[in-house]
């Protein structure tokens, strides 16, 4: 029992002494603490960067029709007829020479022009043998070569556009035969196409001779800009027919 001090403490050193040695290591551990050189301020925390500014909705123009294309490269500036191209015999034939068109039919899955058509846009336009036509200028007959250049910028205003422009760039060259045109799916693709656009002509040989191939031009939707510098301005009107 006496091991475990049930008795009161008797005075002397077995119980001063160590009263003693605690409170002298006790103030050991304060002057040695308050020796200490300073502690460095904890750094505050790094500010958080601003969160970035919310991104404006990309321009939207609804699908409509073309009203004009420019293509300052080869300064090719064309106005629309105001239908749908013309087609005869199952093929599209524009019926003016000076104005392009765009080809939709109720068999066929072909968009109108806007920032988010459906599916592939078809342009076409007649070249002139001794005449002047809206597409001449798209491809060099004599030369036999394109004159559009991967990567040249195609802008088309449309109805809805106001004075904004859908910009597109070209993306592939073709000159087929034209009884191989509806088929080539390096052309029209095997599904639907969103933001493809087709310049479709037809190429002209030298001397007067019977045209048996198209130029065709892929371009590529790129976006909404505007207004540019360089076009006509409004097509001139032409009666609906």
């Amino acid at each position: 029992m006496a091991a475990r001090h049930s008795h009161a403490p008797r005075r002397g050193g077995s119980v001063v002494g160590p009263l003693v040695v605690v409170t002298l290591a006790a103030l050991g551990w304060v002057l040695w603490t308050d020796n200490q050189p300073d502690e460095p301020p904890t750094p505050p925390p790094a500010a958080e960067a601003p969160a970035p500014a919310p991104q404006a909705d990309p321009p939207y123009i609804a699908a409509s029709r073309p009203v004009e294309m420019y293509i300052p490269s080869i300064g090719l500036d064309a106005g629309f007829e105001p239908n749908d191209c013309r087609a005869i015999d199952g093929a599209i034939n524009p019926a003016t020479l000076n104005l392009a068109c765009a080809y939709t039919a109720p068999d066929r899955p072909y968009s109108l022009p806007g920032s988010n058509a459906e599916d592939i846009v078809v342009i076409a336009g007649h070249t002139g043998s001794g005449v002047e036509a809206v597409f001449d200028k798209l491809y060099d007959g004599s030369a036999d070569h394109h004159n559009v250049r991967i990567g040249d910028v195609l802008y088309l205003r449309t109805e809805t556009s106001g004075e904004a422009w859908l910009k597109y760039t070209a993306t592939d060259l073709h000159d087929p035969v034209k009884a191989a045109l509806s088929s080539d799916t390096s052309i029209w693709g095997e599904g639907a196409t969103p933001g493809r656009l087709l310049t479709i002509s037809c190429i002209q040989p030298p001397f007067y001779q019977q045209s048996v191939r198209n130029a065709v031009v892929g371009w590529q939707f790129q976006g909404v800009v505007g207004p540019i510098e360089g076009a006509m301005g409004p097509a001139p009107a032409v009666p609906r027919g």
